[in-house]
């Protein structure tokens, strides 16, 4: 939703400027156009004005060369400059060189030329003594046709610049317009997308706040929210994995019944393919499987004894600590002492996770073994490594009870 509405509103801001720029553009030429108008107007007003009033002796003459050449040749020299200026801004704005306004600029540059070399023929060489009352009928006759076209081009500019000021208007309009769309779009997105997410969220905690524990939320997208659902869920499964726990292993129980409940708990929350409990031998080295459950119809290993060697950094099993074991065949050829590890890779697990629980008076193993590699994470390592002292505490009361059902537990 952000892409695309940044991408709106970039694409919208570019035109808007694209348009400003031309119309910024068109301004400029159009001022230096009207420009050389007005200097079009004032070179052909003072030819006239000098063709009604030429002098008339020898003292007037002097006076005309002294001034009205000055300011004739000023004028020429003035619409000359303006004219290569807006010859190089036609040239330097790409956006507003169109073919019909480059082809009026160059017949004015052409007309323009033909007109200064036949006024310097009428004022003659002579620049002391030149043919003032000549060049201002030439000036009086020429002129109005070199106006025409520079008015010409005010008017086709002036077009242009109304229609660019039009375009604008309308885009302005189209942006105000866009932006409400993708406003609307952005706020049922939030409502939507945030705020009953948010709100699913605080129907979540206030159910787990209510004692409802393992209370899961719809995760929904993978973004910032989904993730806070996801750790939301994390959390209310370990608060009802512990809770339940700690109320089972309270009550007086035997090993089984309490081994039963902890595969239940644990589930949800610990996804395994096969799950048992080893009881350990006071060397720490090997133990008997005494109780297991299992995805397919017989559990593994059942009763069997097995090595406990090499699953383990430290070889006092005393002093192990939770272990996640992610690729067992690899572990079996790192290890090839440890014929646990041996014996879940030849039956399809690939990865498994070892909780030691010791006491002063009991020892024992639980194994959780998954049929695909890494299929356990830090959190659960970290949530067994905390609740193991509980854990072997009460399974080792429950230990000193007289089982009354078999050792084979089936799921």
């Amino acid at each position: 939703m952000n892409f695309m509405r940044n991408g709106l509103q970039w694409k919208v801001q570019l035109w808007n400027t694209s348009l400003y720029r031309t119309s910024v553009a068109r301004y400029t030429v159009l001022g230096e156009v009207q420009q050389l108008e007005t200097t079009g107007e004032a070179l052909l007003g003072r030819g006239q004005h000098y063709v009604n009033n030429a002098a008339r002796d020898f003292e007037s003459y002097a006076r005309d060369v002294a001034l009205f050449k000055r300011e004739l040749i000023g004028d020429v020299a003035r619409f000359d400059d303006t004219l290569k200026s807006l010859q190089l801004s036609i040239a330097a704005h790409d956006a507003i060189a169109d073919d019909a306004l480059v082809e009026g600029i160059a017949r004015l540059d052409g007309a323009w030329a033909d007109y200064r070399s036949g006024l310097h023929e009428q004022l003659g060489p002579d620049e002391n003594e030149p043919r003032l009352e000549w060049g201002a009928r030439f000036v009086s006759n020429n002129q109005p046709a070199i106006n025409a076209q520079v008015h010409a081009l005010v008017e086709q500019f002036q077009a242009a610049t109304d229609s660019d000021s039009r375009k604008a208007s309308a885009s302005g309009i189209g942006s105000v317009l866009v932006s409400l769309i993708v406003t609307a779009i952005a706020l049922l997105w939030f409502f939507f997308g945030v705020t009953q997410r948010i709100r699913a969220t605080v129907t979540g905690c206030q159910r787990v706040a209510s004692g409802d524990f393992g209370y899961q939320m719809p995760v929904g997208a993978k973004d910032e929210l989904g993730q806070l659902a996801i750790a939301f869920n994390s959390l209310s499964s370990r608060t009802r994995l512990v809770l339940s726990l700690l109320d089972h292993l309270q009550r007086r129980s035997n090993l089984a019944t309490s081994f039963v409940e902890l595969a239940r708990e644990s589930a949800p929350y610990i996804p395994t393919d096969w799950l048992a409990l080893i009881e350990v031998s006071d060397s720490g080295n090997d133990g008997t499987v005494r109780y297991g459950v299992s995805s397919t119809p017989k559990t593994a290993l059942l009763n069997e004894r097995v090595s406990l060697l090499g699953l383990f950094a430290q070889r006092d099993f005393a002093k192990a600590s939770t272990t996640h074991l992610p690729d067992l065949r690899r572990h079996t050829v790192e290890h090839g002492e440890s014929r646990l590890a041996r014996e879940l890779a030849r039956l399809g697990y690939q990865s498994a996770l070892l909780v030691p629980l010791n006491t002063s008076e009991w020892r024992g193993l639980l194994v959780f073994a998954h049929q695909s590699p890494g299929a356990f994470v830090e959190d659960q390592v970290k949530l067994m490594n905390s609740l193991a002292p509980m854990l072997a505490n009460g399974l080792a009361r429950n230990a000193r009870v007289q089982e009354a059902e078999p050792a084979l537990l089936e799921s």
